[in-house]
């Protein structure tokens, strides 16, 4: 592990006691840098949004924002971040309440020089050690990620065939489903079926059964509602975690497609689904004796468990999976998902068009959920669609359910694209307000992101998001960016002195002022002035 280059930041609202720290010992012979001093919590916080030290000196008192409201909030969001809190003797019962959060670290002004290369020394150690166990962390997790697949793999093997609910089990399948547990299942399982395969080696087995795997994997690639595997006994596994699959209807497309590019058999065996993903063990064995009965009936290669799941005469039953996820489309403004999903909630399980009368009742649906979505974002509708009364009764008296589900897809991808452009509108104009206030407050000290998106009633880091976003720049370069021009149009037009301009622009210490504006013009307060002069 290389030579670790640590950053410190010293915060103190005291200029000499900043000078006496930067002085009083040789850091790069500690392989240590300070990269940014601050004068209050505040100043700290808009310099760590750009950069983050590994060490953060700090005082307890200061003006706007004092050491323990900063620790508190450095130790929340930066918990990496080891700090030394400095103190007067007479502060030191004051300091100790830092305690509860954590900081072991203090030095009492005057700083000594020995006590601080040995706190330093100290911290420094404690951090090697720390990232030499991420490291090997790392690297076993790396390890980990590597055989992610096939430990997740043998899981679900283990799993189909006895999927009781205990706490062992949910925490296995919290890590392998991180995106949640699924709500659904349905098992189906694959074997090749020839009069030949009884002469062939294990070797050769296993090859026909990896030809058909990744056959069935790359025809499923994209669909993150079903998956396959494979087992020990020459079957393939697939495991369908929605209602809109059309299992049936799949099953017939993969045998016609193996069928037509090896001129194989595929024999298939349905188990039932279930709303409960802990009866994967009632919907495996389900397909397990389907498929057995399969083997006796080469005219039925795909046979569903008792003949209960009808391929015919389905009854339509509007999921309502798919009416959440419509719903969620439009108000997060996603009309090309709203577009895609749309069309196969028309459709029954056998993949034809719902009846009319099922589809009027299912778009009804979608058109009132929709509209609430638009009135609970306060989208102008009636500002949007002028004779939206007319509309919706024009759609719904749609003849043909095909024509049905085109109106409806139509409205609800426009309405959809509104709401996405309302979106948009609407968090620029709350920048514009954030952008307009901070100008006009721009001689306040306690200017800071947290300030001012506690002004605006917003997290503090989601107003940092749409900075950036929209303005490609940090809050905090975007403040520094606005005092320093507005000094420089002081230094421009009037005398007042260095100190006056900084106070000013909302900087009450002279001394931070000055590196501040020398970093974003490269020269002092006094060689800007001469050159203008």
């Amino acid at each position: 592990m290389k030579e670790l280059n640590l950053k410190v930041i010293i915060v103190d609202d005291e200029e000499l006691t900043r000078k006496m720290l930067i002085t009083s010992i040789d850091w790069s012979a500690l392989n240590m840098e300070i990269i940014a001093e601050a004068v209050s919590g505040q100043d700290a916080l808009s310099i760590m949004e750009e950069q983050l030290p590994d060490i953060l000196f700090t005082d307890i008192r200061m003006p706007y924002m004092d050491g323990l409201k900063l620790c508190r909030i450095v130790t929340q969001q930066y918990p990496h971040i080891r700090i030394v809190i400095l103190t007067a003797f007479k502060d030191f019962d004051y300091a100790h309440q830092s305690i509860e959060l954590g900081i072991s670290n203090f030095l009492l002004k005057p700083i000594n020089r020995n006590d601080l290369k040995s706190t330093l020394l100290k911290l420094r150690e404690q951090i090697e050690i720390e990232r030499r166990q991420w490291f090997e962390y790392d690297h076993l997790k790396k390890i980990l990620e590597k055989n992610y697949s096939v430990l997740r793999e043998r899981f679900l093997l283990e799993f189909c065939e006895n999927s009781a609910h205990t706490a062992s089990t949910e925490r296995q399948i919290t890590y392998y489903y991180p995106s949640g547990i699924p709500s659904y299942i349905q098992i189906t399982l694959i074997e090749a079926h020839a009069p030949h395969l009884g002469s062939l080696t294990e070797e050769e087995r296993i090859l026909q059964d990896m030809k058909n795997l990744e056959f069935i994997k790359n025809y499923l690639t994209g669909n993150p509602q079903i998956e396959v595997l494979a087992d020990n006994n020459h079957h393939l596994i697939l495991l369908a975690y929605s209602p809109a699959i059309r299992v049936v209807t799949l099953c017939e497309q993969i045998q016609r497609s193996i069928y037509q590019t090896s001129g194989n058999t595929i024999l298939f065996g349905i188990g039932n689904p279930y709303d409960n993903f802990y009866k994967a063990e009632n919907s495996y064995f389900e397909a397990l004796e389907s498929l057995k009965f399969s083997q006796y009936t080469p005219n039925q290669p795909i046979v569903i468990y008792q003949n209960d799941i009808h391929v015919q005469n389905t009854i339509w039953n509007s999921t309502p999976e798919g009416l959440e996820d419509i719903r969620f489309y439009v108000k997060a403004g996603l009309p090309d998902s709203v577009q895609k999903l749309l069309p196969s909630l028309y459709l029954n399980s056998d993949g034809n068009l719902i009846s009319l009368e099922h589809a009027r009742l299912l778009s009804m649906t979608l058109l009132s959920s929709a509209i609430n979505v638009a009135n609970d974002i306060g989208i102008p509708l009636k500002e949007l669609f002028p004779n939206s009364g007319n509309s919706f009764l024009s759609i719904l008296l749609e003849p043909e359910s095909a024509d049905l589900r085109n109106q409806t897809s139509a409205f609800l991808t426009r309405l959809t694209s509104e709401i996405a452009t309302y979106r948009t509108n609407k968090s620029k104009s709350m920048l514009w307000d954030v952008m307009h206030y901070i100008q006009e407050e721009i001689t306040n000290p306690a200017l800071s992101l947290g300030f001012v998106a506690e002004k605006f009633h917003m997290n503090d880091s989601y107003l940092s998001r749409i900075f950036k976003r929209e303005l490609g720049f940090s809050f905090s370069k975007y403040l520094n960016r606005l005092r320093m021009e507005r000094a420089i149009e002081l230094l421009n037009t009037t005398d007042l002195k260095a100190y006056q301009i900084a106070e000013s622009v909302g900087i009450p210490d002279a001394y931070y002022f000055s590196n501040c504006f020398k970093k974003y013009t490269g020269k002092s307060v006094r060689d800007y002035r001469k050159g203008t002069t």
